[in-house]
């Protein structure tokens, strides 16, 4: 990409601006040392493609993991069946101990 340099233009603000290191914007133009530009310079600004995003998981990857949590839910709906019979025996002995009749479902 090419960028003319305008009024109150570093090569730092130029190179801040286009996310590239300084040193490549002096080495891809030639810029001799003390790397002055002025105003209405034509710069060729190196531009990186921007990077992917995260790599899809490969499928089966993704059959693992749900395999893995449908495993995971299903000891979790056993607990709390579990739970749900503790609750109930409980229910049934503080009733009787307060002589109170259960309903019978």
């Amino acid at each position: 990409m090419n960028y003319t340099v305008r009024p109150g233009d570093t090569l730092n603000s130029i190179a801040a601006r286009f996310g590239v290191p300084v040193q490549e914007l002096i080495r891809v133009n030639n810029i001799p040392y003390p790397y002055s530009i002025f105003v209405g310079q034509n710069l060729f600004i190196p531009v990186r493609p921007t990077p992917p995003g995260p790599p899809t998981p490969p499928r089966d990857d993704v059959d693992r993991r749900l395999d893995r949590l449908e495993r995971q839910v299903g000891n979790l709906d056993r607990r709390v069946d579990r739970l749900e019979q503790r609750v109930n025996r409980l229910e049934e002995r503080v009733d009787r101990l307060e002589g109170r009749p259960r309903p019978r479902s």
